[in-house]
C-alpha cells in the first residue's frame, strides 16, 4: 500500500464522523494520484469552512471549534506536503521519506505574525518579533490605511525585507493579517493564509463590528496552524 493510500486510511479513521449528509465525504480514488490529493484537499478545506460556519451559527462551542479547526488544519498540512511532492518532478526521483525531509528543511518558516485593525491601525495580536528597522515594515505601518486601501481586493501582497525575509499582507474588511516568513512561502501557503483570515473575520464578525474592538473576545484561529520557527 502506498504512503498516500495509508494516509487516506488514517484520514478516514481519524476524521470525526459527521451526521449523514451534513459533511462532504472523501472522494473515490482516481487513476491520477495528484487528482486524488487535490480532491482530498478540497474536502478538508470545505470542512474548515463548515466548522467556521457551525461556530457562527451557534451549532458548536468555542472548545469544539478550536479542536476541530486544529484537527482539519493538521490534515491539510499533511495533504499539502503530498500535493507539493506530486507536483515536483525532482522530488519523484528520491524516496518519499527523503523528499519530505528535503521539503521540511527548506520550507519557509513563520517568524512572526500580527493582526491589525483597519480602522485604528492598532495591533489586535502580535506574535513573534517583526524587523521594525526594515523600511518595508516602517513604511507599511506608518501609512497603514493608505497601504490597506491599495491592496484591498488583491487577496494578498508580499514584500521582501532587506535581509531576504518575506512579508505577506492579507487584507480583510475589518482587519489585516501580516505574516513574516524566513523565505518566500509556496503559493499554496498564501492561499491558506487568505482562507484563515476570511475565517477569522467571519467567526469574529460581531466583535470586529464594535469600536473599540475588545481583543479578549476575539478567537485567533491562526494559533491553530501558524507555528513559529
Amino acid at each position: 500500500m502506498s504512503l498516500w493510500n495509508r494516509f487516506i486510511n488514517w484520514l478516514n479513521d481519524a476524521d470525526p464522523k459527521p451526521a449523514p449528509g451534513s459533511k462532504p465525504q472523501p472522494p473515490a480514488p482516481t487513476a491520477d494520484p495528484s487528482q486524488d490529493i487535490e480532491a482530498q484537499l478540497k474536502v478538508v478545506e470545505d470542512k474548515l469552512d463548515q466548522t467556521v460556519q457551525d461556530l457562527a451559527d451557534g451549532l458548536i462551542n468555542r472548545a469544539q471549534f478550536e479542536n476541530l479547526y486544529r484537527h482539519y488544519q493538521n490534515q491539510r498540512r499533511v495533504i499539502r506536503g503530498f500535493l507539493q511532492q506530486a507536483s515536483d518532478p525532482a522530488m519523484l526521483k528520491v524516496g518519499a521519506g527523503e523528499s519530505m525531509v528535503i521539503r521540511q528543511r527548506f520550507a519557509a518558516k513563520v517568524l512572526a505574525y500580527a493582526v491589525y485593525d483597519n480602522i485604528t491601525s492598532l495591533p489586535l495580536r502580535t506574535v513573534g518579533q517583526f524587523p521594525l528597522e526594515s523600511e518595508l515594515v516602517v513604511g507599511f505601518f506608518s501609512g497603514f490605511r493608505s497601504a490597506i486601501a491599495e491592496i484591498m481586493g488583491t487577496g494578498a501582497r508580499k514584500a521582501v525585507t532587506d535581509d531576504g525575509k518575506v512579508l505577506i499582507y492579507v487584507p480583510g474588511q475589518k482587519s489585516t493579517l501580516i505574516v513574516l516568513y524566513s523565505a518566500e512561502p509556496a503559493d499554496i501557503e498564501s492561499l491558506s493564509l487568505r482562507q484563515a483570515h476570511e475565517h477569522f473575520e467571519k467567526i469574529n464578525a460581531p466583535v470586529l463590528a464594535k469600536t473599540p474592538v475588545l481583543e479578549n473576545q476575539l478567537i485567533f484561529n491562526y494559533e491553530m496552524f501558524l507555528k513559529l520557527a
